[in-house]
């Protein structure tokens, strides 16, 4: 495991701890520093940006591997996670942070997102198996 790859997970779980350990703070520094108006802008801009960089690939105008389409990826989730993030939405802002890290790993290694989460999960110490009694 890369050392970039140990970074990005140890981003991601910090930044995980000080999103829901500071909450109610960060919420409020928000409202004061950008006001709701601003906040929401940012995640219509972060959704379009995020439904470029993925119509990008799909169209054949950048590689999922390129730094362009993961900073265009980047930048929209930070504009989708502000914006989940001071509406109270968790599971999107949980979603967002992680999706960050994937772009991140992906500009340092030059990886597909699919790939980079598989780096940031492959050493978690619960491994999701599947139901044996399903088999």
């Amino acid at each position: 495991m890369g050392f970039s790859v140990v970074g990005v997970g140890i981003g991601i779980s910090g930044s995980i701890y000080i999103i829901f350990s500071k909450t109610e703070k960060l919420q409020a520094w928000l409202e004061a520093k950008l006001g709701r108006k601003v906040i929401d802008a940012a995640g219509y801009v972060g959704g379009a940006l995020q439904l470029g960089a993925v119509m990008a690939v799909s169209r054949g105008w950048l590689e999922n591997t390129s730094a362009k389409y993961h900073g265009l990826s980047l930048i929209g989730s930070t504009g989708l996670l502000t914006t989940a993030f001071y509406h109270g939405a968790m599971a999107p802002t949980l979603v967002n942070v992680i999706w960050m890290g994937m772009n991140v790993l992906g500009i340092l290694e030059n990886t597909t997102n699919t790939k980079a989460l598989g780096l940031l999960t492959e050493n978690l110490p619960l491994q999701i198996q599947g139901n044996p009694d399903l088999s």
